[in-house]
């Protein structure tokens, strides 16, 4: 067996992040080497128009991608931050790195993660480890000088979500962070545009000053102008205290959203995704939200009253002092729900 030799390695990543990977050499063989990662959270500072921000992650997936290398094991992690995941479309598994749930987003560092051994099986080869992140994984966590402090909330929710955008398509994709090792020389095109940042900078300004003017505070229509969409475009977003009252929203995607203290009375969210959200002191009264994933959401002092919660799943999620009057529950999954302190009738 001929002895390989990692020959060219080439890095790349977002200032919120930083991945090391390294090919370990396992002890008397030629060709198999194990996987160790090292990744650096830390909030990323970035000026925007006339503003400053600040913005993290609360979740980074990785991705194998592999060239005459064969994975011939994959670890399970200990971890609480990372967690392999079998992927049933791809032969290979990915791994998830997650926020713990007493932070809002990921910070601190993972230290000589063993993922597992590879094999490398013949030239030319080439191992691609890419961390990527979506739209609902974008944690604003200061935002200053963007926009008067008076706006209402239904126009900082979609001036929020638009920011989160604008940052997620000119920092954050197609990838967060890229690793590739080869046996050739490695040729990598730029991932960023200036030229495509200038547009989208000049569309979040026109935006801004579009929203700031319209007397307009319907939550659809300023989603309008602002080019989202209502079903996709507002997971992780804050829409503190937004009035989201009557609006069909079945299917939609909320993972993450901030909720507390909004008007949900009468709304359509029917098999949304509203899981891990933020939903203290909101205003359900009936909602229709049949079919809904509420896991590990917080409704503490929440209203469900005369709301209908047909097979929703509320494992994990606290429903302390919250308003179950006339609340349809049945079929609901409720393993490890919290109650406690409720309000019936």
């Amino acid at each position: 067996m001929a002895e390989y030799q990692i020959l060219n390695f080439h890095t790349q990543y977002c200032d919120c992040l930083s991945m090391k990977l390294q090919l370990i050499p396992v002890a008397n063989t030629a060709n198999h080497f194990q996987l160790s990662l090292n990744l650096d959270f830390t909030p990323q500072e970035k000026k925007i128009l006339h503003g400053n921000i600040k913005f993290a992650l609360r979740v980074v997936r990785l991705y194998l991608n592999l060239e005459n290398i064969n994975l011939i094991e994959a670890n399970e992690t200990k971890s609480p931050l990372i967690k392999k995941i079998d992927n049933p479309l791809s032969r290979l598994p990915y791994w998830e790195i997650r926020h713990i749930t007493d932070s809002k987003f990921l910070e601190g560092h993972l230290d000589n993660v063993i993922l597992g051994t590879v094999e490398i099986q013949t030239t030319p080869y080439q191992l691609t480890a890419t961390l990527k992140s979506k739209l609902a994984h974008v944690y604003l966590s200061q935002i200053e000088g963007l926009w008067r402090h008076d706006i209402t909330p239904n126009k900082h929710a979609v001036l929020e979500r638009k920011l989160a955008k604008f940052i997620w398509q000119t920092n954050l994709k197609p990838f967060v962070a890229e690793t590739i090792f080869s046996s050739d020389e490695i040729t990598t095109n730029s991932t960023h545009s200036q030229e495509k940042e200038d547009d989208l900078l000049k569309e979040l300004k026109e935006i801004l000053q579009i929203i700031y003017q319209t007397p307009k505070d319907d939550f659809s229509d300023l989603a309008q102008i602002a080019g989202l969409n209502p079903l996709v475009d507002f997971a992780g977003g804050d829409l503190t205290g937004a009035n989201l009252s009557g609006l069909k929203l079945s299917s939609a995607d909320f993972k993450y959203v901030n909720l507390r203290g909004a008007d949900l009375t009468d709304v359509d969210l029917s098999e949304a995704n509203i899981s891990y959200a933020k939903l203290n002191g909101a205003d359900l009264s009936g909602a229709y939200l049949e079919g809904a994933n509420l896991r590990f959401s917080n409704l503490q002092s929440a209203s469900l009253a005369l709301a209908n919660l047909i097979g929703a799943d509320l494992t994990g999620a606290n429903l302390l002092k919250t308003n179950l009057t006339k609340t349809t529950l049945a079929q609901a999954l409720v393993e490890g729900t919290i109650f406690g302190d409720n309000i019936e009738g």
